[in-house]
């Protein structure tokens, strides 16, 4: 029998999340938030890493919600500053996660499964890592979405370890002021052919991912009313450990230096979404491309993964390099 609905990765996690919520007739965004709540489980920086989330489809439009690490600082008055020859602490780096705002944004513009019956498969997998405090987390933004993370059983350790007193930014208006979340996707046209991307995705470029990100990893998927969605995160390697929550924190946000303009709170810090959809001549989304690892896709190359479907037989194929 010829699929209809798939979704691939190059997290195995992510994808076997993701397969199964659509093989339980889920849609595509809400099998690539599986995918990316099972990451989250699975490993302790992902949750607090950048998340970008794409969708396109026919009678859909194209959308993009930004989970990028926002700036910390809001409602606090602007720090001294750091000098030249100071030693930055590291809790000055830590920013304010926004991914479960982005997931539970996208969730809704969906208007699919409950955002609780998706964040399972990261409890699923937190426990099977032995991060109980993890997956306490996920069951909290389980009950609650991004409320979650303005408990004071999520604050407290995050603001002890990466507060103020540590010499970092973070505030509790950081977690409740999260926005500019929803945007419509950009056009990005190459060689005659129309590409639907976030609007902070990169030109195509050879740099390097920040080491600070750690690895790249996407999850896509198309499901059977040709809705295309892929989301983009990352699995820091290095950052603040939040012991008390079995979480990582990346080291993204920009320490204030004495002299130079601050960067504004709450403001999205960049990360890569090497993501896009591609469109036939008639403006239809066909396939969805995905260069994990990268900093952005390289267009006229075959991309990493690539899910294709075709208009006319609704029949799906998926593609690895």
């Amino acid at each position: 029998m010829r699929a209809r609905a798939l979704a691939i990765s190059n997290d195995p996690l992510a994808e076997e999340a993701a397969q199964a919520q659509l093989g339980q007739g889920g849609s595509a965004v809400g099998a690539v938030l599986a995918g990316f709540f099972a990451a989250a489980g699975g490993y302790s920086g992902v949750l607090l890493s950048p998340l970008t989330l794409l969708v396109a489809g026919i009678g859909t439009g194209g959308r993009a919600f930004d989970g990028r690490l926002r700036q910390p600082g809001l409602g606090t008055k602007r720090p001294r500053g750091f000098l030249p020859e100071d030693t930055v602490p590291a809790a000055a780096r830590v920013a304010v996660p926004a991914g479960v705002a982005a997931a539970a944004v996208a969730n809704l513009y969906d208007g699919g499964k409950s955002l609780g019956s998706l964040v399972k498969h990261g409890i699923l997998r937190a426990e099977r890592a032995g991060a109980e405090a993890r997956a306490e987390v996920l069951a909290r933004v389980r009950s609650l979405g991004q409320v979650a993370l303005g408990e004071q059983s999520f604050m407290r350790p995050f603001l002890r370890l990466a507060g103020p007193s540590e010499g970092g930014l973070i505030t509790p208006s950081d977690f409740s002021s999260i926005s500019d979340i929803d945007h419509a996707a950009s056009t990005r046209q190459f060689d005659g052919v129309d590409y639907l991307e976030p609007p902070w995705a990169e030109a195509p470029s050879d740099e390097p991912l920040p080491s600070e990100l750690g690895i790249g990893a996407v999850v896509c998927a198309v499901d059977v009313r040709g809705v295309f969605a892929a989301a983009a995160y990352f699995r820091p390697s290095d950052g603040l450990e939040l012991d008390d929550l079995a979480l990582l924190a990346p080291f993204v946000a920009v320490p204030t230096q004495r002299g130079v303009t601050r960067q504004a709170p709450g403001s999205s810090l960049p990360a890569p979404a090497p993501i896009a959809v591609r469109c036939n001549a008639d403006g239809v989304p066909v396939e969805v491309c995905a260069e994990p690892g990268s900093r952005a896709l390289k267009f006229g190359t075959p991309p990493r993964l690539s899910i294709a479907r075709d208009p006319a037989s609704r029949e799906v194929s998926s593609h690895r390099r």
